[in-house]
């Protein structure tokens, strides 16, 4: 069995798309172990209106991979979109910690931002709800449910 970076479903080994969500299947097989207790959160893209689903337990990588090298990011962000805004292929990580989700920015070449301030890379930053994410030019907002 492997199961979805996006939803976290489990799924048969050679399906190419989540059954639950949809969303096509990279290299990574690793399970989540999902703590009920921790908080619900999404990135929403502010342009396409695309949500994406933060698992607590896991640290997850936003960028917008490369499939020359094999590089997928957990959250990939997809189309010429991300490419022309400078999101890199490893661009930033948001993890959970004591019940409070962070971002780091990963020496990304065109920098993250939170409301407007450049992230020092490889210092977590702590996330709020509707905090405004660039990564380059590309905007999302953090929402906690």
């Amino acid at each position: 069995m492997k199961y979805c970076t996006e939803c976290g479903a489990e799924n048969l080994d050679d399906a190419l798309f989540c059954e639950a969500c949809g969303r096509p299947f990279d290299v990574s097989l690793r399970p989540p172990t999902i703590n009920v207790k921790a908080p619900k959160a999404v990135l929403e893209d502010v342009i396409s209106g695309q949500v994406y689903s933060l698992v607590p337990d896991l640290e997850m990588i936003l960028g917008r991979g490369d499939a020359d090298t094999g590089l997928t990011p957990d959250i990939a962000l997809l189309g010429a979109a991300a490419v022309s805004a400078g999101v890199s292929r490893m661009h930033a990580k948001v993890f959970c910690r004591d019940d409070v989700f962070y971002i780091t920015d990963m020496d990304s070449t065109n920098s993250t931002f939170l409301n407007g301030q450049r992230l020092i890379p490889q210092q977590p930053s702590r996330l709020s709800d509707r905090d405004e994410i660039h990564l380059g030019r590309y905007l999302l907002r953090f929402r906690e449910l």
